[in-house]
């Protein structure tokens, strides 16, 4: 395991840095979320920025207002020296990917990349020209996902690009897998996940592609990065020297740094179990890491877990003041996706009790732990609680019957000092009001 003091952090933003990438220039360039500078202001959830160069570290970063948009906005890559791809989540209201060209008076907006099929329908988005920009890795739930984001490639065809590819079985799984990319040599393929079980419940692992297709990869092992607690995403290898970078994010909203590690690319871990996790674990505690091996889509398992009590006998004991937490119901990290249907099962009890009562009012109460900026974990937190609303009033409680409230980190129930006093604090109650 290589030390954390090997690891330089690229700045000291308070904000959300994700998808490092080095330019042809050798600067930096990222995306920025929250950031008062924005487009969008302090909440724009991501916009292009870069920090120049400066010997053998970066200068200030900077906004690139030409290549951002209010909305979610991701660089992808650079075709040329002088032209980019550019992801927006919502320009003239759809997802797009933009060719942008360099003048002298900055970046000029050129045309639409036409991806037959393109279209994420989940959280997360992220996605990385390969070194010769022949084709493109997406990390996106879609058509034909497993399960959550899945990992696709699209190849280059003239001004247009081919519908994405899901990369198979081998590699994706019903779980999240993220953040892609692909060594210049297009054999050896990064991307974090946590559908396994080891030191991190979202790691950055590796496999190699099988043949010519883009179908068969090695099973996936997970990467030696330095010890740090939190998720590690968007590794990277700079082009020009020996380094590598990474996004690690240490709270319960992903909120992220980008650090690099001046050395040779990290070891793979060898050791390792055929087994997948059925959910997510503690990060940063320690444990053996489990390599899978690789599966058909009709083997990939639904996740499991134990009934707990049963919902609907508690909801008719709760007296007026009471609360319940919904021990069953799971989201998505940093995210107010639903993860699964034992999930919705516990929400459509839930409605169920409500149709039964109809004089019956109950108020949805989101909470998260206290790690990070405390007015993203509110606003999380309140998205989640009215995520649940909008599940139980489709499941035809009536929306009447429903109060919503994000309490963010304020209101533990545990420590916050543990990771299992962390993930009890990570909750959503119900509370019956009359």
């Amino acid at each position: 395991m290589l030390a954390q003091d090997s690891v330089r952090f690229a700045h000291s933003l308070e904000f959300d840095e994700q998808a490092p990438l080095i330019g042809p220039d050798k600067h930096l360039y990222f995306s920025l979320a929250f950031h008062p500078r924005n487009t969008g202001g302090a909440g724009d959830p991501g916009d292009s920025w870069f920090a120049p160069e400066r010997g053998d570290s970066f200068g200030e970063p900077e906004p690139i207002e030409a290549l951002s948009t209010p909305d979610f906005d991701l660089l992808i890559g650079f075709l040329h020296p002088d032209t980019v791809l550019v992801y927006h989540q919502n320009l003239y209201n759809r997802q797009v990917i933009y060719r942008y060209f360099r003048t002298d008076g900055g970046w000029t907006r050129g045309d639409e990349q036409f991806v037959p099929g393109f279209r994420s329908t989940g959280n997360h988005f992220s996605a990385r020209l390969s070194a010769d920009g022949s084709l493109m890795l997406l990390a996106m739930e879609s058509f034909g996902s497993y399960g959550n984001e899945d990992l696709y490639v699209a190849f280059r065809q003239g001004d247009s690009w081919s519908r994405p590819q899901n990369l198979g079985a081998s590699v994706n799984t019903f779980r999240q897998e993220l953040s892609p990319f692909l060594s210049a040599d297009g054999q050896t393929l990064y991307f974090s996940s946590n559908a396994y079980e080891g030191r991190k419940s979202l790691g950055v692992y590796q496999s190699e592609r099988i043949g010519e297709g883009w179908t068969q990869w090695s099973a996936p092992r997970p990467v030696d990065l330095p010890e740090m607690e939190g998720f590690d995403l968007y590794y990277y290898e700079d082009p020009n020297r020996d380094r590598y970078f990474l996004t690690n994010t240490r709270t319960s909203d992903g909120y992220g740094n980008i650090l690099w590690v001046e050395s040779a690319p990290p070891l793979v871990l060898q050791q390792a179990e055929e087994r997948r996790t059925e959910g997510p674990t503690d990060s940063g505690g320690p444990s053996d890491t489990l390599l899978p091996r690789p599966v058909s889509p009709s083997e990939i398992p639904s996740p499991q877990r134990s009934p707990g009590p049963d919902i609907a006998l508690q909801l008719e004991d709760l007296q007026p003041g009471e609360s319940l937490v919904l021990k069953n119901l799971l989201f998505n990290r940093t995210s107010d996706d639903i993860e699964d249907a034992a999930s919705l099962d516990a929400l459509e009890k839930v409605a169920a009790f409500l149709k039964r009562n109809s004089k019956r009012v109950i108020s949805v109460e989101g909470h998260t732990d206290n790690r990070g900026s405390s007015r993203l974990n509110e606003r999380l937190s309140l998205d989640r609680a009215r995520k649940v609303r909008d599940v139980l009033v489709e499941a035809g409680a009536g929306f009447e019957q429903i109060r919503v409230n994000g309490w963010g980190g304020t209101k533990p129930i545990a420590t916050n000092s543990t990771a299992a006093g962390r993930e009890k604090n990570r909750r959503v109650e119900i509370i019956l009001l009359e």
